[in-house]
């Protein structure tokens, strides 16, 4: 009886739990203030995760429409040009379109890459959205304050951005800082009656989220919460030589050869003397090194000199080759082309066999 009883948030709750079709992520922010290295470090984790996933920047909309040298100048964002005003509108329009198409021929995600900087703005892009009925939206606005974040991210774009190409340093910086005032004078931040959305303050020095359900309370936003604009030296190593037992063509019960052991003390000794040099030139406080491996025995034994417990991933199992090989296929040789005059060799019946 009771369960029949529900208040309006409940419902509304219910309303926002299932999950779309395919999402829209669409940043919020003015220029500098690291949309688009949001967009991109997403767009990375969400393919990671097996999303098929796509960002759409309208700047690069912008700039195959109109030459860099015009578009990318502070003029053409004058709020007081309705023909600029009009010509930005019908490009962020088109990306908008484009990514409504990709989630139409089957993608997850689509990460609509834009200031979107006034509410009237954002009410287009929900309506247009909410039309097609299939797909749902969420707004990842990114808020800064700090003026050594935001300096950083200024000489950032005006160091790799198309826009400032052919520009001195001081010049580029001069036209963006004006860019950055003509939207500062328009620029309405999102409000709880606009739906979900999170909120990075700082690059995540501080994140407020609305209304977060489903896969994006899952990973999106656990993710944005972890971002960071640091970097840090990362290894990638193969598992040590060494040998599978019986005739499974697995690598569960593989052990490490003499080699093997050789390959894993001189590995623990790289990573030591590589991290030690990092700290000591970054001018940070010394982080303790992560390791991660496969779950095989071999690939867990190769990172048991490095002092450190490593995080045991299911995902980075290697796949499954099949039982031809077993055994030496996947220690002797030195990639992952088949080598097949050993195959040859060592299984003349499988070769025998039509089509092999």
């Amino acid at each position: 009886m009771g369960s029949a009883i529900r208040s309006d948030r409940q419902l509304l709750r219910e309303q926002l739990t299932p999950d779309a079709r395919g999402l829209i992520v669409a940043m919020v922010g003015l220029p500098a203030r690291g949309k688009s290295f949001i967009s991109r470090k997403l767009e990375r984790f969400l393919r990671w995760s097996g999303s098929t996933t796509k960002t759409f920047n309208v700047g690069k909309y912008r700039r195959d429409a109109v030459v860099p040298e015009r578009s990318g100048r502070s003029e053409f964002f004058d709020n007081q040009n309705p023909d600029s005003v009009a010509a930005r509108e019908k490009l962020a329009m088109l990306a908008l379109a484009d990514a409504i198409k990709f989630l139409d021929d089957g993608g997850k995600f689509a990460i609509f890459d834009a200031t979107n900087s006034t509410v009237a703005r954002r009410r287009s892009i929900a309506d247009q959205v909410r039309a097609h009925g299939h797909y749902s939206l969420i707004w990842v606005e990114a808020v800064c304050d700090d003026d050594e974040v935001v300096k950083f991210n200024m000489l950032t774009k005006v160091k790799y951005s198309p826009d400032f190409k052919d520009m001195s340093a001081d010049q580029a910086m001069a036209d963006l800082t004006a860019r950055i005032q003509t939207y500062s004078e328009i620029y309405e931040t999102i409000q709880d009656s606009e739906g979900a959305f999170i909120k990075l303050f700082n690059l995540s020095s501080k994140v407020m989220a609305n209304h977060c359900y489903g896969r994006v309370a899952k990973s999106i936003l656990p993710y944005l919460m972890a971002i960071h604009i640091g970097s840090r030296p990362i290894w990638l190593a193969r598992a040590g030589p060494g040998s599978t037992k019986g005739q499974t063509g697995s690598d569960r019960d593989s052990t490490l050869s003499e080699e093997g052991q050789q390959f894993a003390e001189h590995l623990a000794a790289f990573v030591q003397k590589r991290s030690r040099r990092y700290w000591e030139t970054s001018g940070n406080p010394q982080e303790q090194t992560k390791v991660f491996t496969s779950t095989m025995p071999r690939a867990v034994a190769s990172a048991a000199h490095t002092s450190v417990l490593p995080d045991k991933r299911s995902a980075l199992n290697p796949i499954d080759k099949g039982v031809l090989g077993a055994g030496w296929w996947d220690v002797e040789c030195p990639d992952d082309l088949p080598p097949w005059r050993e195959v040859e060799k060592r299984h003349p019946d499988f070769m025998a066999q039509p089509g092999a």
